[in-house]
């Protein structure tokens, strides 16, 4: 009896996209040219599913959708996260979010902490249970021993992402598709990499034209990329001595106050502002 695993699914998926078979769409983006599938392609995409259903002209006779507009590269990897759930670099091998809720300690671990996240305290939280991590322990001068779902983003920071800086713009683009042709989940992915990316790349040059790209192709109200740039920011100040994010800030005021408001909040200046 053959055994199926999610990973021989996988494989059968990528070896539909790569051999066409049984393909009834075809989505063409520059040179390149891909025959794909509607099950999968336009269940995941309310552009695709509408391009589908109401096609006009050539495209229409030929069961085609052409995007002219869009880089090849980028769709390439557009195409390959509708039939795996991942596009290059991929995210690193490690499962820092387990199953039960719990979470991966990535830390270098001390032995009299328990590390045990989320942590909630229990009444007078007593020994050991209080001694969290070396970043948080629970006791009235503290959270006064009110800890509620208490997760140490120093401990349970995620791996650093594979693959250099330039992955920074990469990842704003796919989050860009992922708004344009309406992947709820592509753009999900493509944050919590540019998240990654961010934390390891900051200082670098590549993160003002990601920043830049990110702007100018999301709506102002859309704060998922923004949130990033904007902690960010935040947590390195230092980057204000760089022209090209200074020169970001005065023609991105949204942004600019966010770093304000985000920068007087973690050093108390102000009280809580909407």
């Amino acid at each position: 009896m053959v055994e199926f695993t999610p990973f021989t699914i996988l494989a059968h998926l990528k070896s539909l996209l790569e051999t066409g078979e049984y393909s009834d769409l075809t989505i063409t983006c520059g040179d390149d040219t891909y025959h794909v599938h509607k099950l999968l392609v336009c269940s995941q995409s309310s552009f695709f599913k509408k391009a589908e259903k109401f096609p006009v002209g050539k495209e229409a006779a030929e069961a085609k959708i052409d995007l002219p507009e869009d880089e090849p590269a980028v769709v390439k990897l557009l195409i390959q996260f509708l039939y795996e759930g991942e596009y290059e670099p991929k995210l690193p091998d490690s499962e820092y979010r387990k199953a039960d809720g719990s979470y991966t300690v990535t830390a270098p671990k001390v032995s009299r902490f328990h590390y045990q996240f989320p942590h909630t305290c229990r009444r007078g939280c007593p020994a050991p249970d209080y001694d969290v991590c070396p970043h948080h322990s629970c006791k009235h001068d503290t959270c006064k021993e009110k800890c509620e779902n208490f997760i140490c983003a120093v401990c349970t920071a995620p791996p650093p992402p594979d693959g250099g800086a330039a992955q920074l713009l990469l990842h704003a683009q796919l989050y860009e598709s992922g708004d344009k042709y309406d992947i709820p989940a592509l753009k999900h992915l493509a944050r919590e990499k540019f998240d990654r990316a961010a934390k390891s790349f900051w200082n670098a040059d590549e993160f003002s034209h990601a920043v830049e790209h990110a702007c100018l192709t999301t709506p102002e109200s859309d704060f998922g990329l923004r949130d990033i740039i904007i902690n960010t920011i935040s947590a390195h100040i230092e980057l204000l001595n760089k022209p090209s994010i200074i020169q970001l800030l005065k023609t991105q005021t949204g942004l600019a106050y966010g770093v304000l408001l985000r920068r007087s909040r973690d050093m108390g200046w102000i009280k809580n502002v909407d």
